[in-house]
């Protein structure tokens, strides 16, 4: 074992700051509910911490939370919430492997006038993700991205969504080898995320809890059980 694996393998807690509790000062168990806001909290400190793949993770993943607490599919959220574009449509012409240069145009367009990033991409990267920990769009669900790959970017700033997307291909007239594929803004996507909830929220505060099962133990939020030793007696 290499010795940044050998590291990882021994890691141990460390004090953190993060962990103190503004309500418990002497460190009762404090219960951090899953709520949509607390999701998109962590996710913006992750990003602010350098920690992309933890952010990453997150941002794809609360559309799931959120559509769960009022019963919609992930994509009609993110349509309604987020504001993406999206018609269901199947993309498989755009995923052929084969293509002369004016089915490329042809699909370009199409592609620039539903959306460059739709609802349905962000779902499959989702996918991707949280399944296999890549940027491939396969699976079932290919045929509602024209994609084979939606990569991830850091530019610096919050401002839209999508930093590129085009087309490659080997040879000239007719070509091989032909994939689209899309270039997403992380900050970009965490900010529309975040103004997303915040309006999800406002329609009713209400939402902004943890789901919790309706029978058996209950094993909602993630509970810091630290030893109440800080108690002090006055």
């Amino acid at each position: 074992m290499n010795a940044r694996l050998d590291e990882i393998a021994s890691w141990r807690p460390a004090p953190s700051g993060g962990l103190e509790s503004a309500v418990n000062e002497y460190g009762y168990p404090t219960v951090i509910h899953r709520t949509p806001s607390r999701l998109v909290e962590e996710c913006e400190i992750a990003f602010d911490a350098g920690l992309l793949l933890a952010a990453l993770s997150l941002v794809v993943t609360i559309p799931d939370v959120c559509a769960k607490a009022v019963g919609m599919k992930y994509t009609d959220w993110c349509v309604k919430y987020l504001d993406l574009p999206n018609t269901g449509e199947k993309m498989n012409a755009e995923r052929k492997d084969e293509k002369s240069q004016d089915e490329i145009s042809d699909e370009l367009n199409g592609i620039t006038a539903r959306g460059a990033f739709t609802a349905s991409d962000l779902y499959q990267l989702r996918c991707a993700v949280v399944h296999a920990g890549s940027s491939v769009i396969e699976g079932k669900g290919k045929d509602y991205s024209p994609y084979k790959v939606i990569g991830v970017c850091v530019q610096g700033n919050e401002c839209g969504i999508v930093a590129s997307y085009g087309h490659t291909g080997v040879g000239a007239e007719n070509l091989k080898a032909c994939a689209y594929d899309c270039v997403i803004k992380l900050e970009g996507l965490i900010s529309r995320m975040a103004k997303g909830v915040v309006s999800f929220l406002e329609e009713n505060p209400e939402r902004d809890c943890e789901r919790g099962i309706k029978t058996g133990i209950d094993r909602r939020g993630v509970t810091d059980f630290r030893p109440l030793s800080r108690i002090s007696y006055r």
